[in-house]
Order: structure tokens, then sequence, then C-alpha cells
């Protein structure tokens, strides 16, 4: 069944879809990745559905499961530009509190992609989930991972072959980038703004202060219960060598599907960031990967 629901908060409320068999199931709450996407990985205008695919194929195999808008996306209450990292980790939980209470809920598992691996071990630690499902997250400070991504994007940038390659060197672009983060993560720490415009963008520098002082680990090395953390070789907007550095106190079962890229589907060529809204465009019909999907059934039923 296929339920709507309303979870009330000091803003107002957040909206979510909730998949149930109607009976006691173990229960997955998704917690999204990083910018305005919404409950069904959705943003910009752009369809990509993951979220919404991979809920569906997990209810599929039995289980419930629960996304939501974050605030000030979709239907859900608030200014999603003024929201700060602690505020998606208590937004998170006051859900999975909510969705615990339900009937239909027997063990309740916490399932974050990209940003929400990072913050789901807190979440984790304030609610007693009964385990973790980490997907394409990272072992590092979030103030490394700006630097990385910003990195690994001016390496393809000083890589473009051509007439478009030589523009590129002759007019600095690579430097250009690594500055123009080195910038933005500066002029974040030092106001108190929830945001500022940078040419002509929206900068979230509450978000950007408050992961840039937020590290995974320290959250990671407190969970006691069981982890499994998956990452696709083709992703290149986290190294896929960081699923098997985690630890916690509890087991950990990590993998590398070497086929499967960022939002979770096949990826047979090899790709880089300067290519990717191309690469994640010609993706939006592309079902989650199944190895993904069989390695969750798997671990979830090992659980239980």
């Amino acid at each position: 069944m296929k339920q709507e629901m309303t979870i009330t908060t000091a803003y107002g409320t957040i909206a979510g879809t909730f998949l149930s068999h109607e009976e006691p199931r173990a229960t997955i709450v998704m917690l999204s990745g990083s910018g305005p996407s919404d409950r069904d990985g959705n943003m910009g205008g752009v369809g990509f559905n993951t979220y919404a695919k991979l809920a569906e194929a997990l209810y599929d195999r039995g289980y419930n499961v629960f996304r939501y808008d974050k605030q000030g996306i979709g239907k859900s209450d608030g200014d999603f530009n003024k929201v700060g990292l602690h505020d998606l980790i208590n937004d998170a939980i006051l859900v999975v509190r909510t969705i615990r209470q339900l009937a239909d809920v027997n063990r309740l598992y916490l399932l974050g992609h990209s940003e929400g691996a990072v913050l789901a071990p807190a979440v984790q630690l304030e609610t007693k989930a009964d385990g973790l499902i980490l997907l394409s997250g990272f072992h590092e400070s979030s103030k490394q991972m700006f630097l990385y991504q910003a990195d690994a994007l001016a390496k393809d940038i000083e890589h473009v072959k051509g007439i478009k390659g030589l523009f590129y060197r002759l007019t600095g672009v690579a430097k250009k980038v690594r500055q123009r983060q080195d910038d933005l993560l500066e002029r974040s720490l030092r106001t108190n703004v929830s945001f500022f415009k940078y040419r002509g963008q929206v900068v979230n520098a509450k978000w950007i202060r408050e992961h840039a002082s937020y590290d995974v680990r320290e959250r990671l090395e407190h969970v006691t219960v069981p982890v499994l953390a998956i990452t696709g070789g083709r992703d290149v907007q986290v190294p896929p060598e960081h699923v098997h550095m985690i630890q916690t106190k509890g087991e950990v079962t990590s993998s590398i599907i070497d086929d499967m890229n960022h939002l979770l589907v096949t990826r047979e060529s090899p790709h880089s960031l300067l290519m990717l809204h191309k690469e994640y465009r010609e993706a939006i019909d592309a079902p989650i990967h199944p190895k993904l999907v069989r390695e969750l059934d798997e671990w979830l039923k090992k659980q239980s």
C-alpha cells in the first residue's frame, strides 16, 4: 500500500511516502543525498527517480520503505537555503522516531545515500535504529571531501584533449575550479549568515560551515549495530575504496559493485566529473543495479 504521510515539526511538516505491506515488517527509512532533491531523487526538473526506484525495488522484496522531502523541498515546509547539516540530522531523527511507532514496523533500518550515508550514523546513535545501510558514502571529513571533488574535477579538466583542452589550459580553468571551492569554503566559514549570493547563485553557507566541522568517522566509531556499505566502482563523486575503510564497534559488510555509478545504476564505460551531467541524464530510465538490490535483500534477510 502506498500512503502519503506528513510529520509535524517545529517549522511545519515533513511530507513523505510510505510503502507498506500493512503488517509488521522490516522497515527502511531513506536519507537522501545532498542538494535540493525530493523524496524520489529528482532535482532541477530532471526525473532521475533514484529513490523512488530503489524504494519500489525493496518494497517488491517484502520490505516497508519510507522516503521524504527535505525541508523546503517538494511538499515539505521550510526554506532549503537555510537548512544546515544539523537540521537534516534532526529532521531524520524525528522521522525515524515517528515511523518506528507505526504498527506495521518491526525492525527499522536507516538507508543513507551519498550525503545521507554520512548523516545516517549520527541519526542511528540517537534513534537506536537496528542497522545501517550506507550507499555511495565516504570515510573522511566532509571538508576533505569538498576539496577532493574540486581536485578531481580540476584533474579531469587538465586531461581534456583537442581544441577544448587547449582552451582550458590557456585560460587556467582547472586552477579556477580549485580557487572557487577554496573561496566558497573560506567565505562560508567567516560569516554567520545562512546563505549568500556568489556569482549569481545562492550558496548555503550554513550547510558548508556545519559540514566543514563534521567527520563521519567520529560517529561511526560509536556505532554498534550491523552496517552494510556499498559503493559503485564507477562512482566518481566519492572514492569507491572508502567503503572498505569503515570501522565501527559492530559488524561491517562492505562491497564495491564494479559497474555501478553514483546514481546506483549500471555504467559500463569509464567516465569523469566533467561529463557527469550528460551521463546522469542518459541514465534517467535505467533501473537500479540488480546486484545492489540483491545484496541489500540478502543482508536484510540475515538480520531478521
